[in-house]
């Protein structure tokens, strides 16, 4: 719980220093260290703050906190999930938490989930200490969890799904497995596990028009494959910052839906009460970017390809006067 009155709270000097930025460090109090420790694959921290609740971070970098996930979690999931007609067969890439599978698992068409993560002891850290996120998610009989590295898992797997959801780190880091989840080959290939209809969703990095490098190239990427791609994005404040999720099919355009047909598919699918942030007109004002976040997204540059290192495109340079006359009128 949230200590209101920050003169009641401790002095001691228990922190966690997130340095995903090269230039600033974010710093949190920490209330109590749940575990800290490395697994095969990563650094993990689960630790008690004063304002987010419990938090999960990989490699120093926050990846969910408790008292902002389900934003996170509902905006990443429910708009795929609602806009398909009859979601019965799902596939969840990464998503340790456990969040995204109990998002997917509140849908009563779903017949299965497959949910693939590389490190199976980062899952069952999350399922021991992070159960309001997964909420006995992984329990449920619909759920198939194999821990794998998900590329190798797209290239040998035999099943058709109708929602694909892609929940993994960030994948600017050249050291990083999960890279490959993000290249044109790789979506080439998880097309061939495709329904009819499907429609697969990406959280999309930070997207804002001050960082949106990650975010352009993998909607360009994704642009090589599908005919319909579109950004949306919302604010995360445990991420301080604007975070960008994709969703893209061959037949999906999220501005063909008004608000309230959105509003009555959660009706009818979910209820009035589950949801904690999502409504229709919420998720039509996501898709709304400014402007010069559309003409970011609108720049040619690179696609992400496999072998290929990611150098982002060398910024536009802004063309503003160093001084301007007031009053201004435009031009005729």
């Amino acid at each position: 719980m949230e200590l209101r009155k920050p003169k009641s709270t401790p002095r001691g000097k228990l922190t966690f220093a997130e340095t995903s930025d090269p230039f600033d460090e974010y710093i949190y109090r920490l209330s109590n260290v749940v575990f800290s420790g490395t697994t095969q694959f990563q650094r993990v921290l689960i630790a008690d703050t004063y304002n987010w609740g419990r938090i999960l971070a990989l490699n120093e970098v926050i990846q969910s906190s408790e008292d902002d996930e389900a934003l996170y979690h509902e905006m990443l999931v429910q708009p795929a999930m609602l806009y398909h007609a009859n979601p019965h067969n799902v596939l969840i890439i990464g998503g340790g938490e456990g969040a995204t599978l109990r998002e997917v698992l509140v849908h009563r068409s779903v017949q299965s989930v497959t949910m693939v993560d590389i490190d199976q002891e980062l899952v069952e850290l999350c399922r021991t200490y992070l159960v309001s996120w997964h909420r006995g998610a992984f329990d449920d009989p619909r759920v198939r969890l194999i821990y794998e590295e998900g590329r190798n898992f797209i290239e040998h797997d035999q099943n058709q799904y109708d929602v694909v959801i892609i929940d993994v780190v960030d994948m600017l880091d050249n050291n990083s497995p999960a890279q490959s989840l993000y290249t044109k080959q790789f979506y080439q290939k998880l097309c061939q596990r495709f329904s009819k209809e499907a429609i697969v969703v990406i959280q999309g990095l930070e997207f804002s028009h001050l960082d949106y490098e990650g975010h352009t190239a993998l909607f360009r990427t994704l642009k090589t494959i599908f005919s319909e791609v579109h950004s949306y994005r919302v604010h995360i404040p445990s991420f301080f910052s604007s975070w960008g999720f994709l969703i893209a099919s061959e037949w999906l355009n999220p501005a063909d839906w008004t608000a309230q047909q959105l509003d009555t598919l959660i009706e009818e699918r979910l209820g009035s009460q589950w949801l904690e942030h999502v409504t229709g007109d919420f998720f039509k004002s996501a898709l709304t970017l400014c402007k010069e976040q559309r003409s970011l997204l609108l720049q040619p540059g690179p696609i992400l390809e496999d072998g290929v290192p990611f150098l982002p495109p060398p910024e536009t340079p802004r063309l503003k006067p160093a001084h301007m006359q007031f009053p201004i009128f435009p031009e005729a």
